[in-house]
Order: structure tokens, then sequence, then C-alpha cells
């Protein structure tokens, strides 16, 4: 089987996740809460194009997820776009779709990952907002925060991992032959 690294399939790719994932921020995003840490759909979409790869795509997806989330909650300005590009530098290991190839390895280093982002995320907001209890802020916000993302983390990549590259194609010709059958699609 010959590997084929098709660029446009991959754009598209990154469109239609950027799209969930930002259409996910805002309806859902508000309403998924443990204690006082919310679900973040921008961090699970940066780290799924930083595991798909794609040299410089990954970095700005990453940019635009972190503005998106900074522009549409109450925040400081690019601070979780700042977190989100550092965190799709390491993450992106070159041209290479690691979901497709390592979907574990992906899930791992996606919660070392999720686990870091939001603690210096949590930590930053306290030196921005003192007065807040340490423990507030580590048993609060940042374990369910953290745990929130990387279970919304782990469809997204388990699907990516399971989509070959013509599935998500909007309309491209997608030709599988079944064995058994007579006819191909």
């Amino acid at each position: 089987m010959m590997i084929v690294n098709d660029q446009s399939q991959r754009t598209r790719r990154v469109v239609i996740l950027c799209v969930i994932c930002f259409a996910l921020q805002l309806a859902l995003a508000p309403f998924i809460v443990i204690g006082a840490g919310h679900v973040n759909f921008c961090l699970v979409c940066a780290f799924a194009a930083a595991f798909m790869g794609g040299g410089s795509t990954p970095l700005w997806v990453a940019f635009i997820s972190g503005l998106f989330f900074d522009l549409t909650s109450t925040t400081p300005v690019g601070l979780m776009t700042l977190l989100l590009v550092l965190a799709a530098f390491v993450l992106n290991l070159g041209d290479r779709d690691r979901i497709l190839d390592e979907p574990v390895r992906c899930l791992r280093d996606g919660a070392v990952m999720v686990l870091g982002v939001e603690l210096l995320y949590q930590l930053m907001l306290l030196i921005v907002e003192p007065g807040v209890p340490i423990f507030d802020v580590l048993f609060l916000r940042w374990l369910p925060a953290s745990l929130l993302d990387w279970l919304c983390l782990v469809p997204f990549v388990l699907v990516l991992a399971r989509t070959k590259s013509d599935v998500l194609t909007l309309g491209g010709s997608a030709k599988q032959s079944f064995p058994g059958k007579r006819y191909k699609l």
C-alpha cells in the first residue's frame, strides 16, 4: 500500500476540525463544568492539529484557536494563545500524521501536555487575580479542567485515527471496494 501525502485532504481535515471545535467551544463549553473547571475545545483543536502534522499548519491552528479562546472568554488576551502555540510546537514532530500511526501515544502525550498547559494557565491567572486560594486553583480549576480537556480530546483522536484521508473530504470521490461484492462504490 502506498501512502500518499495529500496536502489538500489534510487541509480539509484541519478546517473541519477547527469548525467543529469552535462551534463546540461557543455552544457547549460554558455548560460543561466540573467544580470551576471548564472544558476548552480550542485546546483540543490545537492538539489534534499538532498530532496530524503538516509543517507550520498546526502552529497556525494553535494560534487561531488560542486567540479564539482568549477573545471568547474573560481572561487576558494572548495567554492561551502563547501556551497553545508552545504546546503545538512541542507536539508537532514534523510532517507525519501521528494520529493515524500511533493514536495511543498521541493520547498519552496529549494527557501530559493538557496537564502542563492547564497548570501554567491557572498559575498565570493566579498571578493576574491575586487572593484566590491555591487550593481552589489546583483542585477546583486545574484538575477538573485538565480532566475535561483530556476526555474531550480522546474522541477526537480516536475518530481521526479511524478516518482515512478520504473520509473527511467534503464531497471528494471516496472509492472503496468491498470483498465479496460485485459492484464498487
